[in-house]
Formats: C-alpha cells, structure tokens, sequence
C-alpha cells in the first residue's frame, strides 16, 4: 500500500510537471489543448515531451531513490506512468476537453508510455547497476547521431489541421449549446442584442475552458475557508458573496450590458467604420484586461457570431440598429 500510494503520487506529480514543461515550451512548438486551431510546428518536439519525458521522469526518479536507499519504491516503478496517463484521462474528461481530444494520437501518445517505460524498467532500471548510461562506445556514439537526424527530419514535418478544426468545431458547438440550455433565455432577456450575446457566450466558453465545474468547486472551497472576495461562477464574476454559475452569468452579463452602455455614452466615434471593432473591444477589456484575453475572447465571438448568429440584424452601432 505505502508503494502504492507513492506511485501514484509521483504519476500525479509528472502530470503538473509535464504541463508545467507544456507551458513554457510553448514558444518553441509545443502544442496545448486549446479552443483555436493553432499549426502543429514541432510533432517531433510534441512526442518527445509528451512520450519520452515519462521515461525520463522514471528514470532520473529511480536513481534518487536508490541513492537514497529507497530501493523498494523502485519496484514497478513503471506504474508511475500508467497513473499519470489514467490522472490526465480524468481531468480531461471532467473538464470537459473530451471532444478536444484527437483520441488516436492519445492512444498512440499512451501505448508508446506504457511500452516504454515497462521496456526501460526491465532492461535498465531494474538492474541497479545499469542505471546509468554508458557512452564510452563509438557504437553508442553513433546511433545518438542516428537518433538526432532522425528527430530533425520528424520535426520539420506538417500536417493537416482539417481533423483538429473538427474537433474544435464540435467542442465550440456543444458547449454553446449547453450553456444556452441553461442560461439562453436570461442572456436573451438582458442583452436584447444577438451581437451582445455572442460576446457573452464567448466570454462563458473561454472562462469555462479555463476554469472549469472542478476548478470552480476548488475556488469555491477556498471562499468558504477565506471568506475573501474572489471570482467565482462560471463567468468568473468577482463576489464577496458565494454565488451559483446561474447568478455568476446574470451578474456577468450585467456586467456586459453596462460596459456596453458606459461605450455608448462615451463614445465620439459613431458611424465610424470601426464603431463595432471598438466597441467589442471595450466591453471585453472591461470584462477582463489582458492583451491575450481580448484577442482570444474577440476571436471566440467572431466564431459564435458567424455560427449562430450570421442572419442577425442586431449591430453594436445604434445607428444601424437600436440595439438596446
């Protein structure tokens, strides 16, 4: 059991670790789970971090432990692995990135994990003494310099996005549908406004994205404990009160309609060409400031607004529609 409950900390452990690699390596190719299609640059680069990087974890974790004498957590260590990929199917699928996922390539990411790291702990870990690699052979030598072509060659590749713009699409429409099931008739009823409406929907999708029921229920926990104000809900609405996502996206799309208001007061711009560009922008950088949020947000309402609502006559500019 104590082997056991170590295992699956450390699987757990290399889960945060690897999306931690994700992050920062991300200027160099590597490809997040995300709701715009982005060119796979680096396929190469992607299997190694994503497959080879458990190897490694496995194997620079065993060389600790036997260090430190801590020969017996050495066994079976390749489960370590096998938890991570079970941890990243859970949170993905209770985060709702299912239909994100390309289910073949996970499948092949994963059965290359496993295989992998079963291979190296019989052949190399398990044998204490073989832990460390030896380079002290021109054979060794060379095929690194195999290794090392062969990745350059992979890595220049490029395939099509076709299958991944799918997917997008059918997370795109299935979380719009869910949440205009729930909340459609309360967006409709504040809004008064199809483009309004696309942006607000925007603003749930993208927020609910990253911040999804598990996160939110996490957030929640830690006002409870706190009682300091924080954002909740599924629009992420600052509160010093505990709310439900269905007060999150009435408070939310308040919040919304009244930036859109201020911009009409304000705004010496009328008519202008730009009017709609301006006035979207300034209703999202009121909701939530950040040079990548408003680009990400303004690219998500553009979507939903070609999508399911390219037959509207509603406009942002009052002189092409008395919107509200």
């Amino acid at each position: 059991m104590e082997i056991l409950l170590v295992h699956i900390i450390l699987g757990v452990g290399l889960f945060f670790l690897i999306n931690w690699i994700g992050k920062y390596s991300y200027s160099i190719g590597y490809m997040e789970i995300s709701i715009f299609v982005k060119t796979e640059e680096a396929p190469a680069l992607n299997f190694l971090i994503r497959v080879l990087t458990p190897i490694v974890y496995i194997i620079i974790i065993s060389t600790g432990l036997y260090y430190f004498g801590l020969d017996k957590f050495v066994w079976n260590i390749y489960l370590v692995n096998i938890y991570y990929i079970l941890f990243r199917l859970i949170f993905n699928l209770a985060t709702n990135r299912g239909l994100l996922l390309n289910w073949y390539r996970q499948f092949l990411y994963w059965t290359a994990i496993v295989v992998i790291s079963y291979f190296t702990y019989e052949k190399l870990i398990k044998v204490k003494a073989n832990i460390l690699p030896d380079f002290t052979t021109v054979a060794n030598e060379l095929w690194i310099i195999i290794l090392i072509f062969i990745f350059q060659v992979v890595n220049n590749l490029r395939f099509s996005q076709e299958a991944t713009q799918k997917r997008k699409d059918n997370y795109l429409k299935s979380r719009y549908h869910y949440f205009k099931r729930f909340y459609g008739q309360l967006i409709k009823d504040l809004t008064n406004n199809e483009i309004l409406e696309s942006i607000v929907y925007a603003i749930i999708i993208y927020e609910d994205f990253n911040r999804p029921k598990i996160v939110r229920q996490i957030e929640n926990l830690k006002f409870k404990l706190t009682k300091k104000p924080h954002t909740l809900g599924v629009m992420q609405v600052r509160s010093d009160k505990l709310i439900s996502d269905l007060e999150s996206v009435k408070l939310g799309t308040e919040k919304i309609v009244n930036a859109y208001k201020r911009y009409l007061e304000n705004s010496t711009q009328r008519s202008s060409d730009y009017f709609e560009w301006n006035a979207r922008n300034y209703i999202i950088n009121d909701y939530n400031a950040g040079i990548s949020y408003n680009e990400e947000v303004n690219e998500l309402a553009d979507i939903i607004k070609n999508t399911f609502y390219k037959d509207t006559n509603d406009a942002l500019d009052p002189n092409k529609k008395n919107a509200l």
